[in-house]
Parts: structure tokens; sequence; C-alpha cells
């Protein structure tokens, strides 16, 4: 049911935290939070010696970047075998109506050539659930997009501390379209990437409607290196009771 498990790390932060990765057996996802580590192209350089390091360290990667640099992105996706890169939204929940209408519009037009693109190289995007408040947005976006290039992440922190509605209600609607998920804990008001069992993120049911469907995903826990050991433990004994 669940495949290849990850820690996050953030791309200016490889070389530091590759012991723990290891230590733990688990693969690195990189976080690209802004455009820093992109461009300009001569930066390719920089990244390339991530590549080495990720190779000779015999683990597997996954990538996580935003919208506006999904085609650089994909391209170092392909570079490191991450079979998937995930996305943000940039969706806001303050919009209007209106705003929500055209914003719609605008994303479906943007994802659907980098939808293309990920088909080349083999890179499924995974869109996450953020700040939405409910599971409307993505409901409307996997209907006017039943591209299978598009999968979602399912974030279960972000579900518990952010979401409006029951955080199960998440992978209830979309397990058939999850194929990454995003574990960390919280307190149920602030996003704080505790540990796993740490707080009120409630791991078995969130996971248990992606074993009802036959979904296959890959996991990558949202927490420090400290906390890499006794996430993988942790999530290795909830999916035995599922």
């Amino acid at each position: 049911m669940f495949g290849q498990r990850y820690l996050y790390c953030g791309i200016e932060s490889v070389a530091e935290t590759m012991p723990a990765i290891v230590e733990a057996g688990l693969g690195i996802e990189l976080v690209f939070d802004d455009t820093t580590n992109i461009w300009p192209q001569i930066r390719w350089e920089n990244l390339l010696e991530d590549v080495d390091l990720i190779h000779e360290a015999g683990i597997a990667a996954a990538v996580q970047i935003s919208l506006q640099m999904l085609m650089s992105g994909l391209e170092f996706a392909r570079a490191v075998r991450s079979p998937h890169l995930v996305m943000h939204s940039g969706y806001v929940p303050q919009y209007s109506p209106k705003a929500r209408a055209k914003w719609m519009e605008q994303f479906c037009r943007s994802v659907e050539p980098l939808l293309e693109r990920a088909a080349d190289l083999e890179v499924r995007i995974a869109l996450e659930n953020t700040y939405e408040r409910d599971t409307s947005l993505f409901a409307e976006i996997f209907e006017r997009i039943p591209n299978p290039a598009l999968g979602m992440c399912l974030d279960t922190g972000h579900a518990t501390c952010f979401s409006q509605v029951d955080s199960v209600e998440w992978p209830r609607r979309f397990a058939e379209r999850i194929s990454h998920v995003h574990c960390s804990d919280n307190d149920g008001q602030d996003d704080l990437h505790w540990g796993l069992g740490k707080g009120g993120v409630k791991f078995a049911e969130l996971l248990h409607p992606l074993r009802s469907v036959g979904a296959f995903a890959t996991v990558t826990f949202e927490v420090g290196p400290g906390d890499a050991l006794s996430a993988r433990d942790y999530f290795d004994e909830v999916i035995r009771t599922l």
C-alpha cells in the first residue's frame, strides 16, 4: 500500500542532513522554497553537487517545489530520479467567489502544459492540500483536470490544522488520486511539524481510506532529522494496525 519513504530537507541542507537520512534508511524529499536555487542557470552546478551526493548515498529522492518553478523543477526531479514532484496550488482561502473563479481558470491553463512535460519526463505532479478550508477546491480541480499525471499529495498536518472539515474527509474523497503523503504531527492549531505521535493527527484514520481503495503511495516524514527514526517506527506501527 505504501512505497518509498522520505525525510524532507531544504535544498540548502542536503549535506548536513544526509547522515540522519542514511541512518534511518529513508529517501530524501528536496524542498525548494523559492527561486534562489533554480535561477540563474549557473546554479545548476550547485544542484548537480546535490545530485552526486544523493546518487553516491544510494537513496531515493523526491522533489517539492512551487508552481512558478515547475518547468525547471521537473528537469531536476528527473535528474534525481524522483517519481513525483509536489506542488502547492497557491490558492488563498480569502479569495472572493469572483476571484476564486478567475484563479481556477488561470490555474487550469497553467497546469496543462506542465502536465504534458511531466508525462514526457515520467514525473507525476502531486498537488498538496495546504490552507484550503474544505475539499471543494480540489474536487473542482480534479473534475476539470482528469489527466492522470496530476495526483494528490495528502498533507496530514495541513488537513488537521487548516481544514475546517474533518481531516479524514480528504483521504475519503480523494484516495484514488493520492500518490504521496506528507506526515507530521501538530496540536490542531498550527503546522508545527512535530514528530509522529506527539500531537493530535489521526494517522490511522487518515491512512485507512488509501488501503480501502488499494492505493499505492509514497510517504515523506516532514519532521526534523532528530525525529526521523521515531517517525519511521511510528508509521510502521500504524500501518500494521490498518
